[in-house]
């Protein structure tokens, strides 16, 4: 590779990293603005649900209630459809964070931590099974470490359906433990149509 196809290649990275952080940062400025009506994309159901899992998926610096809509909705609608919904939802909303860690490569690169140190052996010797496990769980490295796999290459469509599946897993999980918790606590305390 020569070095112009270095320095275009490098470039390339740079305005990719930067749109995909400048999409990060729009969608926490969108969702500060227009809290109350993401806080009302709950009634709409199944899209709801969708709607509420991308945003949640895609910030990382504003928390969105996405397990509090899941566990909710699942008490409500089918607890089946709200986790493939939202677990699809999230999915698409950890794109963004997928190709912030691919277009800032460098950045993540100088990162000397433990946890990432661990995260890239764990991608590049077990990827398969640490990007299922990642996502079918709670915790908060899921971003890091998705921006990690990004910065690896880990490849895009295998990256999504595994987060898919996983995450689909997750709030299938949570919407059945809203259906299962919240449903029979409502319908002790009496609420009507419960």
């Amino acid at each position: 590779m020569t070095i112009s196809e270095k320095a275009r290649s490098r470039r390339r990275e740079y305005i990719i990293g930067g749109l995909a952080l400048a999409l990060t940062v729009a969608l926490c400025v969108a969702v500060v603005l227009y809290w109350d009506y993401i806080r009302q994309a709950e009634h709409y159901g199944y899209l709801g649900a969708f709607v509420i899992s991308v945003l949640a998926g895609a910030t990382v610096l504003v928390p969105i209630p996405g397990i509090l809509v899941v566990f909710t909705l699942g008490s409500v609608l089918n607890p089946a459809l709200v986790g493939i919904v939202s677990g699809l939802g999230e999915a698409v909303g950890s794109i963004g964070i997928y190709i912030s860690g691919w277009g800032g490569q460098k950045a993540v690169q100088n990162l000397n931590h433990r946890f990432v140190n661990r995260f890239v052996d764990w991608i590049r010797h077990r990827g398969e099974i640490a990007v299922f496990l990642m996502s079918a769980i709670l915790n908060p490295f899921f971003y890091p470490f998705t921006a990690i796999a990004g910065m690896l290459r880990f490849g895009l469509v295998k990256f999504f359906f595994l987060c898919w599946g996983g995450k689909t897993i997750k709030n299938t999980a949570i919407a059945y433990l809203g259906y299962f918790g919240l449903r029979n606590i409502l319908r002790w305390v009496g609420v009507a149509g419960i």
